[in-house]
């Protein structure tokens, strides 16, 4: 069996000022550090032959580089595996757009994909990136093998989904320093081994799920990621 393993980085600066990132946005917050820190310590035992991959952006640089040293493994880094770009909305407050915006925004958390309206990337084409992304590691992940993907919540819920032929929401958020896995065994369908699971980190430090903009295809409504 293939495993795919899905970290989502530690909370960042921006996630704490509920500050939607897209494909700007800061490092790690103090306690995304700490996040990622028991991250690192948990994944080092679960999968310490892991290959490791991970998004370019700052965020996730300062994540997966813990968890690379816990491994003592090198890391790829892959632009497919970035967050959506969210336009202009990118470095504006939540409560900023929803106050400024507020039909778009509305129509947003009605479960319309408002994103490209604001020059950003539709979720019709943030699926096809990062799906194209799973499946390419997947098939390069040696058989009983497993590759650490560190992302962000965008493509950690929408390339989750989209993978497993799911066409409405059925899983929930994504929280910061999570890992979720999928299975993958000869040619056929791949699985959901687990979901946003967050046991290896002590409850003061796993960070709430709020709505927000994001990740929801069709009629459901959006979630927190980013």
């Amino acid at each position: 069996m293939r495993r795919l393993v899905l970290v989502r980085h530690g909370e960042s600066s921006w996630n704490r000022e509920r500050r939607i990132q897209g494909q700007a946005g800061t490092g790690l917050s103090e306690l995304g550090v700490s996040q990622v820190q028991h991250a690192a310590s948990w994944l080092a035992g679960a999968y310490p032959d892991a290959a490791v991959v991970s998004s370019d952006l700052q965020r996730c640089r300062e994540t997966v580089a813990p968890i690379a040293a816990a491994l003592g493994a090198d890391v790829t880094f892959d632009e497919a595996l970035r967050e959506r770009d969210f336009g202009h909305w990118s470095g504006r407050l939540l409560a900023d757009v929803e106050a400024e915006e507020a039909e778009r925004w509305a129509r947003w958390t009605t479960g319309q994909d408002v994103v490209a309206e604001v020059g950003g990337e539709a979720s019709d084409d943030l699926r096809a990136r990062v799906v194209a992304a799973f499946e390419r590691i997947l098939r390069e992940t040696p058989d009983d093998g497993a590759t650490i993907v560190v992302t962000h919540g965008g493509p950690v819920w929408h390339g989750t989904h989209a993978l497993l032929g799911f066409t409405h929401a059925v899983l929930g958020g994504v929280a910061n320093a999570s890992v979720t896995e999928i299975g993958s065994a000869g040619a056929g369908a791949p699985w959901l081994q687990c979901w946003n699971q967050v046991a290896h980190l002590p409850a003061d430090l796993v960070t709430s799920l709020r709505p927000s903009v994001g990740r929801t295809p069709e009629r459901a409504a959006p979630r927190v990621g980013r």
